[in-house]
């Protein structure tokens, strides 16, 4: 009996202060792994919060008061890779069914062959940054061309966009409504899945962005039109030549005097074209305006074309591609412009427009640091 009450003695003061002290590290030990996982968390937080959310909101270019975010400028530019992407593997699935020691497809190989390098160059790493800009400056003008179609009040219906949107996944709707074997051809929901899979959804791209870089795009080509028909004249001073190609200064001269003396000038460009000479060539023109051969050959050529009487050959000229050019003018008059020439006009008015518009109301932003180099 005196052993088991000796057994429930009860602890002596310097066992319940150890006890206490013990406790009391124990929960100063916990607390502060408790407190060291909290930092850690905050950490990584902070870090998942900048990435995704403080980067992803920072502003890379600024039209007017409507600011382009980092997201916004990744989501984009990572579908126009995965388009030319695309567009790369395309032409490399041409190539492997070409045989290029065929001559009759030899120029198409060197077409393809050419598409390949120039998309690899587009695409490579060093080239990143030049891509990015493109992309951010076609973002840049869409804002401005919805601003300013709203302020002309030009407008695109939805039917406008979804059939737009069915030529660009290649849905052709007359045929599927006369079709009586539908199995034959795809359905839109089918083609559309399919860019939603391989495009959008791998670029951050919603449906709705989607349908509104295509109403951007339609939006556009009746800005352009718009801007483009302002001061567009219909007719112009235009001459029908014949440019004689020639190595040197005195071939040009040999050549006038040939023509002089009255030589058919159809005949001498089929002789220049099939002699051995590579400096030599024979070119009809057809009809032109003075800035067509301004932006060819320079001023001097144009000058010396508008100068020079019908029915008669120029002295040799020197281009700015550092060629000679004998030039025969078969006839001189005011005609209207083509279509071709005038579309080029419209193009080069709304480029104009384009480029104060972009020295007025476009900012950049610091945008280098979001361009990606992938896909």
């Amino acid at each position: 009996m005196a052993k088991n009450e000796s057994a429930l003695k009860k602890p002596t003061r310097r066992q319940v202060a150890r006890r206490k002290k013990e406790e009391r590290l124990n929960r100063i030990l916990k607390w502060s792994a408790i407190g060291v996982v909290a930092i850690i968390l905050l950490i990584i937080g902070y870090g998942i919060i900048t990435e995704l959310v403080i980067k992803a909101r920072k502003p890379v270019a600024r039209m007017d008061d409507v600011t382009i975010t980092a997201q916004q400028f990744q989501r984009r530019l990572y579908y126009e890779r995965l388009l030319m992407r695309q567009q790369l593997n395309n032409y490399q699935a041409y190539l492997m069914q070409i045989d290029p020691t065929d001559e009759t497809m030899q120029s198409y190989y060197q077409e393809f062959q050419s598409a390949v390098s120039a998309l690899e160059s587009q695409l490579s790493a060093s080239m990143a940054s030049v891509l990015g800009k493109q992309v951010l400056d076609n973002m840049l003008e869409e804002e401005l061309v919805r601003k300013e179609a709203q302020a002309r009040n030009l407008t695109v219906s939805e039917a406008e966009v979804t059939l737009t949107i069915e030529e660009i996944i290649g849905y052709d709707r007359a045929a599927a409504e006369t079709v009586t074997d539908t199995s034959t051809i795809e359905s839109f929901d089918t083609l559309y899945e399919r860019v939603e899979e391989n495009f959008l959804k791998p670029s951050g791209l919603s449906e709705q962005d989607f349908r509104t870089m295509v109403e951007t795009n339609l939006l556009r080509e009746q800005l352009l039109a718009e801007i483009g028909a302002e001061d567009i004249p219909q007719t112009s001073d235009q001459v029908d030549p014949i440019l004689f190609a020639v190595g040197n200064e005195e071939i040009g001269l040999a050549l006038r005097e040939r023509i002089e003396l009255g030589e058919d000038p159809a005949t001498l460009v089929e002789e220049l074209n099939n002699d051995d000479d590579a400096q030599t060539a024979g070119y009809e023109l057809s009809w032109i305006p003075a800035n067509y051969l301004n932006a060819q050959l320079g001023p001097e050529i144009g000058q010396v074309a508008f100068n020079t009487p019908v029915g008669q050959a120029s002295e040799p000229t020197l281009g700015n591609n550092g060629q000679y050019y004998v030039i025969y003018i078969k006839g001189h008059e005011e005609r209207p412009i083509d279509e071709v020439t005038l579309q080029q006009m419209r193009e080069d008015k709304y480029a104009s427009w384009l480029e104060t518009q972009k020295a007025e109301r476009w900012e950049y932003l610091d945008w280098e640091p979001a361009v990606l180099t992938a896909p």
